[in-house]
């Protein structure tokens, strides 16, 4: 067979008949083509649809939850800086230790917590606890409050509550409680009656004290001078306006001096001050010792220091009109020696407040 030449081929091209497309089915023929490109265009699309929202669905649910951990994580409480959460721990942990006055009495029976009991007869009759504010705040509504107050004179920011308790063996618990001003614990000492009179409960509370690495903590305890007012007659008294007072010479260390007591109030400070003996305790700034001032028979062969002066329970207040108070009493006083004394007044087993002088 002869071989075809280049020329040859393009030769016999040239014999076949050439026809040329109509335009109108040109334009018919693109526009099925573009028909059947966008169909398959979409099946492409729906092929591949459910498998990508997945992905997007699963992707959001991914970072929400991400966002979730991160945001939980920010808003989570910071522990505290100890990381103790009663205040036995905070207490066996920190650099505080306490002491409080004690006798034959009773005994003390430390507790590995950092507390103290008070035993008698092998029973409990009082006690001391470190205390956080929210332990305090729950010990409290536990009780059958009588009375609750905050006492100034104490050692530490003290918070006083009288218990009513209906036990065959305690009919009332006194509670003091004692914040430190260096860790800001609260000491609960607490005292159960008929064994600790009030009296009596009073004494040990004011002897409570807090030390720091074995050092005592002064505590917020009030020496400061008591100022001069003067009533509506212009009579200068030493004291607290409208609450307590006292007119006479200066205080002179080892001598007998003539003073007048006058107490202020309404019908509220009337059941105190008429509730039993005037007793008046003196406590020395620089040595912290308890002394007797009021002296009994003052200039007679029968004088002598006493605590207190006896009055009835219950007997008629005698105020002075001069001066607007609603209860007067003369006392004589001597001091042991010159310095910064506190004076703080009772009637019974009831404080009705307390000055601070000077004494030359």
């Amino acid at each position: 067979m002869k071989r075809l030449t280049d020329e040859s081929v393009m030769s016999e091209f040239k014999k076949f008949k050439t026809y040329q497309m109509d335009p109108n089915k040109k334009s018919m023929i693109a526009r099925e083509l573009a028909q059947i490109e966008h169909k398959r265009n979409r099946f492409h699309f729906l092929r591949f649809y459910k498998p990508v929202l997945s992905v997007f669905v699963l992707l959001f649910f991914f970072v929400s939850a991400s966002l979730f951990v991160l945001n939980d994580t920010s808003e989570a409480p910071t522990p505290t800086k100890t990381g103790y959460q009663t205040g036995a721990e905070q207490f066996l942990h920190g650099d505080e230790t306490y002491g409080i006055q004690h006798n034959k009495d009773f005994s003390l029976k430390k507790n590995r917590d950092g507390s103290v009991l008070f035993k008698a007869d092998g029973k409990i009759v009082g006690g001391i606890e470190p205390l956080t504010d929210d332990e305090m705040y729950k010990n409290m509504n536990k009780q059958h409050i009588f009375t609750s107050e905050k006492l100034d004179s104490y050692n530490y920011q003290t918070t006083f509550t009288l218990d009513h308790q209906k036990t065959m063996e305690v009919t009332q618990i006194l509670h003091y409680y004692f914040t430190s001003p260096n860790s800001q614990l609260n000491y609960h000492v607490y005292f159960y009656t008929p064994f600790f009179t009030e009296e009596k409960a009073d004494d040990l509370a004011r002897s409570f004290e807090i030390y720091k690495d074995g050092k005592l903590i002064e505590g917020t305890e009030h020496w400061s001078l008591s100022t001069e007012f003067a009533t509506n007659t212009f009579e200068v008294l030493i004291g607290e306006k409208d609450k307590l007072g006292i007119s006479g010479p200066d205080f002179i260390a080892g001598k007998v001096d003539k003073y007048i007591w006058h107490f202020f109030g309404s019908s509220n400070e009337v059941e105190t001050l008429s509730s039993g003996n005037f007793k008046v305790t003196a406590t020395n700034k620089e040595s912290g010792e308890k002394e007797k001032v009021l002296v009994q028979s003052a200039g007679s062969d029968n004088e002598k220091m006493v605590w207190s002066y006896e009055m009835t329970k219950g007997s008629p207040l005698t105020g002075d009109a001069d001066v607007g108070s609603i209860h007067s009493i003369p006392s004589n006083l001597k001091f042991s020696k010159p310095g910064i004394w506190r004076l703080d007044v009772y009637f019974g087993v009831k404080r009705f407040g307390y000055l601070v002088v000077e004494v030359k």
